[in-house]
């Protein structure tokens, strides 16, 4: 909760903004055409609630996320969460995918009930790989961050045992657990995918 003075609410204005592309990425596996990413999506949300995390088991949610772009399913499970008191309700971007080079920004509020964010993005095309933030503060000493800007690596959801951008769909039962894409080479691996930067636009306490 925020500390005296600081106010109860927050706005922020949310950049996402696309790095992913053949300099960066273009090694092997081959850098495919068309590279994008899915439409964003996420919410504001309590320290008790987890919508994914790394070694976690994705849900039915991040699964279609990571392996189709489609956030409905996602948006379902954080609206229930949001009913329950423990989240915002799903915020997302407004474009379906966008391309990559390319930014796309988005605003939400959310209060000291809610002082972590969870987002997440398809790398598409891939055959469950997504970038995303889980779980991260955005408050400081009691007060909201006024700046936040952070890389964005890539995550695979295992769900799908794909090794290649194009790869088939090779489902993976039972589940994986999340991790970093361990079949990209080491020096790509470590290139974020996205950068994404959050300011505090307004505090309406």
């Amino acid at each position: 909760m925020p500390e005296p003075g600081c106010p109860d609410a927050a706005t922020y204005a949310l950049t996402f903004r696309a790095v992913w592309n053949a300099s960066s990425h273009g090694n092997q596996p081959p850098f495919p055409s068309g590279a994008h990413f899915s439409r964003v999506v996420g919410a504001a949300h309590a320290p008790e609630v987890s919508f994914w995390s790394s070694g976690g088991i994705a849900t039915p949610g991040i699964e279609s996320m990571a392996e189709t772009g489609s956030v409905s399913s996602l948006c379902r499970e954080i609206d229930g969460e949001a009913d329950r008191g423990g989240s915002t309700p799903c915020v997302r971007g407004s474009e379906p995918s966008f391309p990559s080079p390319g930014s796309v920004g988005l605003s939400f509020e959310t209060t000291g009930e809610h002082p972590l964010l969870t987002l997440v993005s398809m790398i598409a095309p891939s055959p469950d790989w997504f970038v995303g933030v889980s779980g991260m503060p955005l408050m400081e000493d009691g007060c909201w961050k006024e700046r936040i800007e952070m890389d964005l690596a890539g995550y695979d959801s295992g769900t799908d045992s794909g090794a290649t951008f194009t790869a088939r769909n090779a489902d993976v039962t039972p589940h994986e657990p999340i991790g970093l894409i361990q079949e990209l080479p080491a020096n790509v691996r470590e290139e974020p995918f996205a950068v994404l930067v959050l300011s505090l636009v307004a505090d309406p306490g």
